[in-house]
């Protein structure tokens, strides 16, 4: 009976000045790590899907991977199935029981759902559930403990949208999209979801599918009826999120982003400044309002994860895996809070150290912050004597002070803070820059 995935002696740390990833426990050369979700700040499940196939039965083998320690050492498995590919999950606390649900598929020909087998006496003990042959599951999302729907597609390349009702024990279709195989599923609100479809898929050998049309689909009843909000002919969806009801981004497969800001009804491009050919995998907006992407080059030489401070309109670099041995493939990113996240990637996920994982800003240094650390007080030297709006946040992401400034330069009284990092944030109408603070 499988224990334990290995967790490596040694540590890799991100050598950047802005990101903080590094890599986890889990550890496994054949596992590609799909995706994850957190009961508390340190317990949660990571499902994964194998080489598909591989030389071996190991190597076409799907299942769900624990971890009590926030990913930093080893973890148990949990589930597992040969011929299976798990591609997400998620969770919602029910009366203090954590309730998981995982989606995914048996070789793409029949779509199952892993739920626990008895809830709430079991939360941890799961059994899956065949719902399609001919079909199969790229994502789950839980409206509620009862409500849940399920997305992927079937063989004749059209997309399904499966919903149940009985906290995942049946399932019946409620939608069919014609072309357009779902990737993933976004719910804002009980009665606001969108649907990104024509998303990569991963091939034999680690190549990749990149469908040449794809669409987002937006529901405003709860996910029981799908409208098509904006197609491209030129390829498909990866990931769509939203930081609000009417700010959103999706990714596509192209590296391109598209935004919206009136709720789904118009979709622009927004600003990616990435270089080189990627394929855009997933994006979501963290707690405090910043945006997190993750892409991976074709040929498996890096791993990328962008980030965006300005509510998705403009795109940068945040975290390169070029420098690994491991996580050049990086499938979905996910937070549990503004100080935990984790990449889920190929061999190892990444996860993030508990400091705010800031954008890198080229002109970070046009700001100078002295005495740092400090005590009292602190001095900000701006070298655009403009208006400026100052944040100062704390290492949760959690801002604790907002003021504004006129002229070059600019008095912070801290003496309130506890003693701690913090970054503290100006911006100068379009343009943001950050720093680090050590408070004594």
């Amino acid at each position: 009976m499988k224990q334990l995935i290995v967790s490596l002696a040694c540590v890799s740390v991100s050598v950047g000045s802005h990101a903080q990833w590094v890599g986890g426990g889990l550890y496994s050369t054949v596992l590609h790590f799909q995706a994850c979700a957190f009961q508390n700040v340190d317990s949660g499940l990571f499902v994964y899907g194998a080489n598909n196939p591989g030389p071996t039965s190991p190597a076409t083998e799907g299942g769900i991977i624990r971890t009590d320690d926030g990913a930093t050492t080893g973890g148990f498995y949990t589930w597992y199935q040969p011929n299976t590919n798990l591609e997400d999950i998620d969770v919602k606390v029910v009366a203090g029981q954590p309730l998981y649900m995982a989606a995914g598929h048996r070789s793409y020909s029949r779509s199952l759902v892993v739920r626990p087998y008895d809830f709430p006496a079991q939360p941890l003990g799961f059994d899956s559930v065949g719902t399609g042959n001919g079909q199969y599951y790229r994502a789950i999302r839980m409206r509620d403990d009862l409500v849940a729907f399920a997305a992927g597609g079937n063989n004749a390349g059209n997309g399904i949208i499966d919903m149940s009702t009985d906290t995942g024990a049946t399932w019946t279709n409620i939608a069919g999209l014609p072309g357009h195989p779902v990737s993933r599923l976004h719910f804002v609100n009980d009665q606001l979801a969108f649907a990104a479809t024509g998303g990569y898929s991963r091939l034999v050998n680690n190549g990749i599918s990149l469908p040449d049309s794809g669409a987002i689909y937006r529901s405003l009843d709860g996910g029981m009826n799908w409208q098509q909000v904006h197609t491209s002919t030129i390829t498909g969806f990866s990931d769509v999120a939203f930081l609000d009801d009417q700010i959103g981004v999706a990714t596509r497969n192209d590296g391109a982003m598209l935004r919206t800001t009136d709720g789904g009804d118009t979709w622009v491009p927004a600003s990616v400044s990435i270089s080189g050919n990627y394929v855009l995998t997933s994006v979501l907006f963290r707690g405090d309002g910043t945006g997190f992407a993750s892409a991976y080059r074709p040929d498996g030489t890096e791993g990328l994860i962008l980030s965006s401070d300005d509510a998705g309109a403009n795109w940068g670099f945040n975290f390169s895996t070029a420098s690994f041995n491991h996580s050049r493939r990086i499938y979905d990113l996910y937070f549990f809070d503004d100080a935990h996240g984790y990449a889920c990637t190929h061999i190892k996920p990444l996860l993030t150290d508990g400091l705010i994982t800031e954008v890198n800003d080229q002109r970070t240094q046009a700001v100078d912050l002295f005495p740092n650390p400090g005590t009292n007080t602190v001095n900000l030297r701006l070298h655009d004597a403009g208006v400026a709006s100052i944040q100062i946040l704390e290492a949760t992401g959690r801002t604790v002070k907002v003021m504004r400034s006129i002229g070059p330069t600019a008095v912070l009284d801290v003496a309130d803070l506890a003693p701690g990092t913090y970054v503290v944030r100006v911006s100068e109408g379009a343009e943001v820059r950050s720093m680090r603070f050590l408070k004594r």
